[in-house]
Order: C-alpha cells, then sequence, then structure tokens
C-alpha cells in the first residue's frame, strides 16, 4: 500500500484510541467448526464464494489433474475476451485434435456457431472440440490460449497451476490443485453470464450453416439437473462442472447457495459416486456450521483520524478527519459464534499529513477471528483536506475532538492522579512515622 503523505514519528496515543475495525488485500482465511466430515476424495476443499473462506480442506495444495473442470478456466478467459454474439469458424485443428471418443457435440471443420452457444456446448455436454474452437477464437491458436490460462490462473493466486489445454484432456504437463480451482470458480461467479449457464438444464443450439438440425445439450451435474437426476438433487444447487480422465479419475466442482451463504466445493482425484457423496457432506457441513455475519458497511464511519497539517516544513495545528471503510464488509462465522468474538484492529501509519483527497487511502482495518486475520478493508478519508493555510487556527481549538485538546486533558490527568499518588504516600509515611514515634512514647 502507497501513502503518499505519511511521515513518522511516534503516535502510539492514536492506536490506543482505536478499539475499532479492519481488513486489508485479501488472502483466503481458514475456518472450521466441529464434526467435520470424512472425505473419500483424494483431495477436496469448502470455499465460501463470496470471502474465499476456506471451510475445510484435504490436500489443497496437491498437484492433481482436472480434467474437465479445466473448462471453468476457459469460460471464464471468453466471458473476459470475448463477445457472446462473435461467430467462432472451427478449425481442422479444434474439431480433429481431440482423442477419438472423448466428449464432442459433433462440430465439423468450418461450421459456424456463436461465442454464447459454444459455451453452452462446452459446458453442458463438456465438448472438447468446442473448447478448442473456443481457444483459437480468443487467441489465434490452442497454445496462446494455454499460456493465457496459466498467467490468468496466475493472477487470482493459483500458483500451483500450469494449463496446456483447453479441455482437460490428460496431459502430465496440465494440473491444479483444490485450492487452485476454488480460486478460479471463485471468480468465474463474479460474471451473470458464467451463472446462467452453470445455471441452465437444457439449452439447444440451432441449426448452422453445415448442420441442418438443432443441438440438444443437458446439463451432466448430478446434484444441479433435477430433471434427470431427480433423487440426487441437492436443495441449493446452483450448477458446476464434472470432470474424468483415466489419470484424473473423477472431478467436480460445485456451486450452492442458501440465504446469505454461497459455497464453492472442489473434489479431485475421486470416484464416481464417491465425488458426489462427498460434495454434498461438504455443503451439508458448510450449511449447518457456518452462517454469513454482515460487519461493516460502506457508508458509515468507523471514527475520526487525527491528522497533522505542515508549514514551511513545520507540524502545525492538527485537525481529524472521518475515516470510511473502502468496501462493505462481511466474514463467515461458525453458527455458534457473533460479530463480538471479532478483534477489531486498525493500523494507520504514525503520522498522516495534508494536503488528503477525497477516498485517499489512509490505514486500514483487520478482522482477527480464532488468532487468525479473516479479512481486511481499508480505510479511506472522507472528505479532502488542503494544507494548513486553509484552516483557520481558531477553527482547529474550537473542534474539541482534536488529539490536541485529548493530548492536552490527558497529560492534565495523569499529572493530577500523579500528584494524588505522592500526595497519599506521604501521608502514608507520615501516618507509619507518628505511629512508631506513639509506640516509643509508651
Amino acid at each position: 500500500m502507497h501513502f503518499s503523505h505519511y511521515r513518522g514519528k511516534n503516535f502510539s496515543f492514536l492506536i490506543v484510541l482505536f478499539f475499532y475495525f479492519g481488513f486489508v488485500l485479501y488472502t483466503p482465511s481458514k475456518i472450521f467448526a466441529q464434526n467435520t466430515p470424512v472425505i473419500q476424495s483424494d483431495s477436496a476443499i469448502l470455499m465460501d464464494a463470496k470471502t474465499g473462506t476456506i471451510l475445510y480442506e484435504k490436500n489443497i495444495h496437491k498437484k492433481q489433474y482436472p480434467a474437465s473442470i479445466t473448462k471453468i478456466m476457459t469460460a471464464l478467459l471468453a466471458i473476459e475476451n470475448g463477445n457472446l454474439e462473435d461467430t467462432i469458424t472451427f478449425s481442422k485443428n479444434a474439431v480433429y485434435s481431440i482423442e477419438y471418443g472423448s466428449s464432442h457435440i459433433g462440430m465439423q471443420e468450418g461450421e459456424q456457431i456463436t461465442l454464447k452457444d459454444a459455451l453452452y456446448g462446452m459446458f453442458l455436454m463438456s465438448a472438447n472440440e468446442v473448447s478448442n474452437g473456443i481457444a483459437e477464437y480468443i487467441d489465434g491458436s490452442i497454445e496462446n490460449f494455454a499460456e493465457h490460462m496459466t498467467k490468468r490462473a496466475e493472477e487470482l493466486g493459483a500458483q500451483n497451476t500450469n494449463f496446456v489445454n483447453p479441455h482437460g484432456l490428460h496431459d502430465e504437463n496440465h494440473y491444479t490443485t483444490a485450492y487452485d480451482m476454488a480460486l478460479i470458480a471463485k471468480e468465474a461467479l463474479k460474471y451473470d453470464v458464467f451463472r446462467e449457464i452453470i445455471g441452465t438444464i437444457t439449452y439447444t443450439i440451432p441449426p448452422t450453416n453445415i448442420v441442418d438440425e438443432p443441438r440438444y445439450l443437458a446439463n451432466q451435474h448430478k446434484l444441479f439437473n433435477n430433471k434427470a437426476y431427480p433423487e440426487l438433487y441437492y436443495e441449493g444447487c446452483e450448477g458446476g462442472k464434472t470432470g474424468f480422465t483415466n489419470e484424473a479419475r473423477h472431478t467436480l466442482v460445485t456451486y450452492a447457495k442458501r440465504d446469505d451463504l454461497e459455497l464453492i466445493v472442489v473434489v479431485l482425484k475421486s470416484e464416481k459416486q464417491a465425488m458426489y457423496d462427498d460434495t454434498r457432506n461438504l455443503l451439508d457441513y458448510g450449511f449447518n456450521n457456518f452462517k454469513m455475519v454482515s460487519i461493516l458497511q460502506q457508508d458509515l464511519p468507523i471514527g475520526k483520524i487525527p491528522i497533522i497539517s505542515e508549514e514551511n516544513e513545520q507540524k502545525k495545528y492538527q485537525n481529524i478527519i472521518e475515516a470510511y471503510p473502502e468496501t462493505d464488509f462481511s466474514c463467515v462465522l461458525p453458527k455458534n459464534s457473533s460479530s463480538k468474538d471479532i478483534i477489531k484492529k486498525i493500523s494507520i501509519p504514525e503520522e498522516i499529513i495534508t494536503p488528503i483527497d477525497e477516498n485517499q487511502i489512509i490505514g486500514t482495518l483487520d478482522f482477527i477471528f480464532q488468532n487468525k486475520i479473516i479479512g481486511s478493508v481499508n480505510l479511506i478519508a472522507g472528505q479532502s483536506i488542503e494544507t494548513f493555510n486553509t484552516f483557520s487556527k481558531s477553527t482547529i481549538e474550537n473542534n474539541t475532538n482534536t488529539t490536541t485538546y485529548g493530548n492536552r486533558f490527558f497529560r492534565i490527568l495523569i499529572m493530577i492522579l500523579s500528584i494524588l499518588v505522592i500526595l497519599c504516600i506521604v501521608f502514608f509515611v507520615l501516618f507509619l512515622i507518628n505511629t512508631y514515634l506513639s509506640k516509643l512514647q509508651y
């Protein structure tokens, strides 16, 4: 964080004044409850979709083959970099470079569909040739797109991921982790079109320039598609993506929401029934044991911070400025906890010197739960303050909330208390002397 007008001397008294709030650049935290489920999959993670808080983990940083859940990253890049109404023309390489017998919807060389239709074909039916077509449309080649995928993953904090294709067919150099996939899945949820796609049970791609018949698609996620798999449907499931190769085994990403809590489950290297059982158990664990709690609202100030004005390199009178959180802040807590269990810690420079711009970052607020920082928010200035010359001395002195008067009152109070303590000691000593002399007379 950059503070352009901070200089430093001890301002410890200021820290004492602030027994309020906190959060900066967010790093996913971990919060656990009792009765954690037993998971069969080799790797698994349960993450809150809004804050990134980790609610369950098992081998979350172990490198695994993702199989077709790779397509979540492909969809993310397509949504971020493409136009849904653009037309994709499928090349020979896109159609014929996939493994024989792997998932496809029968696209032909030279055939054209919109990017929107391609996303549905890729996501609902896990069509590998469609993934290739999207990659070539976005970056010109599958190789360039794969590099783009890996770079974007790194930007999201996925440091143990490397993609070499847009579909997830096996390659020893194509791998990820449960944690990395959860980060990618969390980012994709920011886009309404992605939510629309994962929330679709059936979709029809109309006839094309080559194929006269429509293509009928159906969502393959058994916890979501209550029409095809009513006995497996999970209440609140918003969709997700399945994956399978012999080397990766079964992989699954699932989104589910109940009330204000939205969860992401990723399971890797699982078996077909186990991946659904594990996902269901993790979602039950999340919804039964955790809740979303609102802590801060962006439009409400959290307190007043003293400001130093400077003239000719001399520090002058102090003023105050109201600090606001840069964003709203909510967090996930165990259901038997409350916001009162969160410790709020403010972090600001030792001195904040004018001029200050409105919305300039002037500190951070950290929230601590179970001895861990579970989030942070930047603190910003509620108004602009120019140099010292824009303020009259009388205006500053009339403000009874200034730190100048606060410090003066504090020093006077300490002085009075010190005098009282000394007087008490003197009287006590005199009392002892008088008692001792009285005994000698007898």
